[in-house]
């Protein structure tokens, strides 16, 4: 039979080696590399190959690919994704190593993870979406159960009743303070997003999104890097907010965990500077969830008090200039490409003709 995997033709190899501390950023930017990475390998014709002592090994190993009845998770790793696994000290030869020119050394794993988390391929846009879409839905059918269970987290909270339950999640990021209301005010120029709101996530900011589909009813977590405590307290503290919310307990809180949470819950509200936030939309997405808040924005409608709308697909709207609400005047205007290389939240405004469905029981 014909090999179809991408590179068996051309002998062209993107090796990707080094530990995690050599990897670009943290967890959501490393995933997001790793599925660049698979996208680059078939739209340039690529191998794509990891050495076992890989960042990328490293990173899915926690949470894909190594339950304890996943004996032979490597030949399943290598099948799912045509990948090859080298040691490391396995020789390349024979292979031409990418990806070169441009000043970019295929042996520097910074570089090259940087170059992964930048690339923006050309193929059109539904068809990207339906790609990536396949490479998500791939990981979670192996999903690990044992040692390290993804389904932790659900399990904490909700328990026996994890199945039945309807529940939001927040995902909070404070971003390192400072560094992360740059990295948002730099958002809020590309998307017309509000440039505190996914920060600060104040109640009111919650409840525009949770009060119209009816969810302050239901269970709501709040999964946290625990960098500003006062987001939790407020929401806490609020009458409506406050007997629904449960914070993720430290004791289950882990990336596995939070990830899994967030990815199955009924709706998500998240940080569109948070590249963590992205890969759990991206996931959603690819699940067929809706749902997922990331680009919201206050806008003056004219009549009555201005609203809050997501700047990802909702009709033009001026926003609503204040000192909080500052976003520039002018229509609201989201560059697709600037969607594409971040988040690509804009999946959800797209009717997919075969919107696909994990096929695993998950949780």
């Amino acid at each position: 039979m014909e090999n179809t995997c991408p590179g068996s033709n051309s002998k062209k190899l993107l090796l990707l080696q080094g530990d995690l501390n050599l990897a670009h950023g943290r967890t959501g930017n490393n995933l997001i590399e790793f599925l660049h990475a698979l996208q680059i390998a078939r739209d340039m014709d690529y191998q794509l190959a990891i050495t076992s002592n890989s960042w990328v090994f490293e990173l899915l190993h926690k949470m894909w690919f190594n339950s304890i009845h996943d004996d032979d998770w490597a030949a399943k790793f290598e099948k799912a994704f045509c990948i090859k696994i080298f040691q490391p000290d396995e020789s390349t030869k024979g292979w031409d190593r990418v990806p070169h020119g441009l000043n970019l050394n295929p042996n520097n794993s910074v570089i090259v993870s940087k170059y992964l988390f930048n690339y923006e391929s050309e193929l059109p846009l539904d068809q990207y979406i339906a790609s990536q879409s396949r490479f998500i839905q791939m990981l979670f059918r192996h999903y690990n159960t044992a040692p390290d269970d993804m389904c932790s987290g659900i399990n904490a909270i909700f328990g026996e009743e994890r199945s039945n339950v309807r529940y939001s999640v927040l995902h909070n990021r404070h971003l390192e303070g400072a560094p992360g209301i740059r990295l948002m005010q730099r958002m809020s120029r590309g998307s017309g997003c509000h440039p505190t709101a996914a920060l600060e996530m104040h109640p009111e900011y919650i409840k525009s999104i949770l009060g119209p589909i009816g969810m302050l009813d239901h269970p709501i977590v709040l999964i946290t890097d625990g960098q500003d405590p006062a987001v939790a307290q407020r929401l806490l503290e609020d009458p409506e907010i406050g007997p629904m919310l449960s914070v993720m307990p430290q004791s289950a809180s882990w990336i596995g965990g939070d990830l899994t949470a967030a990815i199955m819950s009924d709706v998500f509200i998240g940080n569109p500077a948070s590249s963590f936030s992205g890969f759990i939309a991206k996931a959603r997405i690819a699940m067929g969830f809706g749902n997922n808040h990331l680009f919201r924005a206050k806008v003056s409608t004219g009549v009555g008090k201005p609203e809050w709308v997501t700047t990802c697909g909702d009709a033009q709207a001026d926003p609503v200039a204040g000192d909080e609400d500052d976003i520039g005047k002018g229509v609201v205007h989201l560059r697709q490409e600037y969607i594409r290389q971040y988040v690509l939240i804009c999946y959800q405004n797209f009717s997919l003709s075969s919107r696909r469905c994990i096929t695993a029981s998950f949780c």
